[in-house]
Formats: C-alpha cells, structure tokens, sequence
C-alpha cells in the first residue's frame, strides 16, 4: 500500500512501512547539527530495513550485547512502522532503543516482532544520532543532538500518523535502558511537551546528566585523542571520531572517575544529555518541580538489573575492592564508598561482596532512580509502577532487559529470531507482560498507582503476578546523608 506522507510517498507491504525517514540523512556537512526534515520525490521503498547509526562495540559484556551488527551508513534516521489498520485511529507506541546512548538500533530483530500491531497498536520505533554525533558537546553546534533527533521523529509522528491509522493524541513514548533515560529526558525537555500523551520509561530513569562544565571536560577528551581544537571536532573523519569514540566509552566504563566524568561516573557511560538551553532542569528536579510532560506514566525495571554487569567482575571480589570500585560512582551521591557499602551490609547481611556490588550498582543506576522519579512524577500525575522477575539471593534474578523479549512476544512468533539473552521461553509470562505493556498504552492499568505513601508495584513473575509494595523502596534510606 502507498501512504502520502509530509515528506513523501512510502510504499510498505503488510502493514509495515520500514526505515522511512523522519529527518535528512546525516553526512560530513550536517553531523553536529540540528535535524532537518526529510523530503523525497516520487514513492519511496519502505519494505526493507534501511541502514543505522554507525557504532563501534562498547561497555563491556551488555554493551557487546547491545551492540547492533547490522549494516551503518549516512541514512539511519529514520522511523520502523507497523500498523493493525491505515484506515483505523489506534493508539500509538514510539519506542526508543537503548544501547548506553552509543549503540543499538531501532532495526534490531526484537524489536521488528510486530507484536503491538498485532494487539491493535501502531508501533514506531525510531533510530537516532548516538555517542559523539548525538551528544557530545561541539562548540557552536546544539547540544542533545540525539535527543532533537527523537522530538524530529515525534514531530514527524504527530503530522503523519493518521495517515497510517494511529491517533497523535494518543501517543506513548517508551524506551528500554538508555532509551528509558531517554524518555525522561525528553519528558523535561520543553521542545518535546506536547508531542506524546504517556511516558512509559523501561529500566531507566534519569541516571547520568551532564553540567556544562562536564560536557567541556569531555570534548577536551575527544579533542585530545583525536589530535584537533574542539572546534575543529567537526572536521573529523567518522572512522576516527567512532574509534576515539569507543576508547572514551571503554576508559569511562571500566574505570569510573567523578573528576574526569562528573556525574556520569555513576552510570560509566560517558555520552549523556546536557544541561543547558535545550534541557534546562535535571528531569528528576523538573518532576519534583512539576514541570516534566503533565502525562500518565508507567515505569519499572527488572529484579536484578546489575546481575549481567556483575560478570566482568570475579566472583571471589572482596569487600576492599567493592569499597574501591563503588567509591568513585557513589561520590556524586554524597557519598563515600566505606558508608554505602557498610550501610548496604548491615541491612542485607547475607550477601557476598559481589551481591552488595550488584545491589549498591544496581540501585544507584536503576532502581532508585526510577523510584525518585515515580515519586516526584505521582505527586502531579498518575503513575504505574512494575517490577520484572523472580528475586533470587545474593541480588540475583532477571538481568538488565530481560523483559524486552517479553514486551514485544506476539503469540506464535518465531522466538529463535530474537536474541539469545532476551529469547522468550515461557511464553505465558511473556503474554501477561505484553498485555500490561497494552493495559497502559490502550487504556488504564488494572492494578493500584504508585505513590510514595503507596508504593505498591505489579509483579510480574513465572509464577504469576501479584500487587505488593516495592522490595526496593525501603533501600532509598540507606543513601540518606548523615
């Protein structure tokens, strides 16, 4: 079928129009700047998935994971459609893909399932600019560059929906890990206010920031390992700034440091949304000031989000080394390793050294995060809150994006095209995860909101779901300053 759209005309097959550009390709001329809207003569091919960003592997064990192998090129920003009608008004999920803002895709096999279309939800999924194309700081070029791309992408959504069978008044934005934080970003954004009805961040929430000064410090980095003034970063060639790129993504990762990254050292990835003209507040102030999206949200995360990360570490690590490595990332807490640490061994006295690893990790960068921002978001707006997995000791359960898979099963789907770490095996978890994902973006939840009287959350586990109140809320104390 062929779908006029705004910048063109697409030709899809099946109810699927693929990689149709929401925004000119980006090249040498237009790397760092602000995205422009895509226009094409005649009817444009949309029955096969087109190119992503270019990306080099990162972040250890889950960015190798995340990284998509998928063939790069100049054309990437644009949107994966897939509708139950062109003729009908369905509600409207764009997602956004994770990856640590440096790698992924919006292409990737799990995410091209088809799932909500087939629950009668028209599905985007959207590519954007990542690591130093979309987020590093370039003198005289707009900060957020990857962020700009996605309210592109959402704008592009309000104008052109309809003609694919999708309601712009009924749009969510949701996204997984980076894509999470993402979402939180863009809910206090002001450039985003209006382009999206729901927020529904998965597994991220508004972990890593950057000031001004940060940002500075970062593009002194990417200057130096390429060899040129910050202002001259645009000159670069892609391959060299893709590979000092991933050597700053290493360094940050592998060897968190508060001085060198800020408030970055927290999460270990170094290519993180500004503060500045175009993001104003930190969205976790914006929302206690209430003045994120004035939206419904719906956000969660898994029962272990730290377990995966924790296998670049040895199993026998002892408390001393704990203390070292969580020192850095716990000192924009106000913080210092020796209490966080005391403090997480007095209240979970049964865990190793690398379980309170993956608890003071995990909650720093996931769960509380999401906790504060449910929090701060219910005091002005209705939130759900989820929380995935069973729980196991020693801080074990379901990984970080354990879920994803789940989120987007559709019944009968061929699972062996998803990717092993997120390959559904039961198939009826899968089903009521979907189904939550649908209650929210279609309708009203059935379970209780959350609010910080009432943290009651929607466990969803192999065993069933039950309502209880957040395992994880009570944990927030512990990182109260003395």
């Amino acid at each position: 079928m062929i779908v006029q759209t705004t910048s063109g005309a697409v030709r899809g097959h099946a109810g699927a129009y693929l990689s149709v550009p929401y925004a000119a390709a980006v090249n040498a001329n237009n790397r760092f700047a602000a995205p422009t809207p895509a226009s094409w003569e005649g009817v444009r091919d949309a029955t096969q998935l087109g190119e992503v960003c270019p990306q080099l592997p990162t972040y250890g064990p889950v960015g190798q994971a995340a990284t998509s192998s998928l063939a790069a090129g100049a054309d990437f920003r644009t949107l994966n459609i897939r509708t139950p009608d062109e003729t009908g008004a369905a509600p409207v999920l764009v997602w956004i893909h994770g990856g640590g803002y440096a790698v992924g895709s919006a292409n990737e096999a799990v995410l091209q399932s088809g799932a909500f279309a087939a629950s009668n939800i028209v599905e985007v999924t959207v590519n954007y600019r990542l690591g130093a194309m979309g987020f590093l700081h370039v003198p005289g070029c707009p900060d957020n560059r990857g962020l700009l791309d996605i309210i592109s992408a959402l704008t592009w959504v309000r104008d052109n929906i309809a003609a694919f069978g999708g309601d712009p008044n009924r749009v969510t934005l949701a996204g997984r890990s980076a894509g999470g934080f993402a979402v939180a970003a863009l809910m206090a954004m002001p450039a985003a206010r209006g382009l999206f009805s729901r927020a529904l961040p998965q597994s991220g929430a508004a972990t890593a920031i950057a000031s001004a000064e940060d940002a500075a410090k970062l593009t002194q980095r990417m200057s130096q390992r390429l060899g040129v003034a910050p202002a001259q970063l645009p000159e670069a060639p892609l391959a060299a700034l893709l590979a000092a790129q991933r050597e700053v993504c290493n360094e940050s990762y592998a060897d968190h440091d508060t001085e060198r990254d800020g408030a970055a050292a927290m999460l270990g990835v170094p290519f993180v949304p500004i503060l500045g003209p175009s993001l104003p507040y930190h969205p976790l102030e914006a929302a206690e000031r209430g003045e994120t999206a004035p939206v419904p949200m719906m956000i969660g995360c898994t029962t272990a989000e730290y377990l995966t990360h924790s296998t670049a570490l040895p199993t026998d690590i002892d408390l001393t080394t704990v203390i070292q490595r969580l020192a850095p990332r716990v000192w924009p807490m106000g913080m210092t390793g020796d209490t966080i640490v005391a403090r997480y061994a007095k209240a979970l006295p049964q865990h190793s050294p690398i379980g309170l690893w993956r608890a003071i990790a995990g909650d720093l960068v996931f769960q509380h995060p999401a906790i504060r921002f449910a929090r701060a978001h219910a005091r002005y707006q209705p939130v759900w809150k989820y929380l995935y997995g069973a729980m196991g000791s020693d801080e074990t359960g379901a990984p970080h994006g354990a879920e994803l898979g789940a989120v987007w099963y559709r019944p009968n789907m061929d699972t062996a095209l998803q990717p092993p770490h997120q390959r559904v095996s039961d198939t009826a978890l899968a089903c009521r995860v979907h189904a939550a994902w649908v209650s929210f973006i279609a309708g009203t939840p059935s379970w209780p909101g959350y609010t910080a009287e009432s943290p009651q959350v929607l466990r969803l586990t192999p065993d069933g779901d039950c309502v209880e109140c957040d395992p994880f809320a009570t944990r927030i104390q512990l990182w109260e300053r003395e």
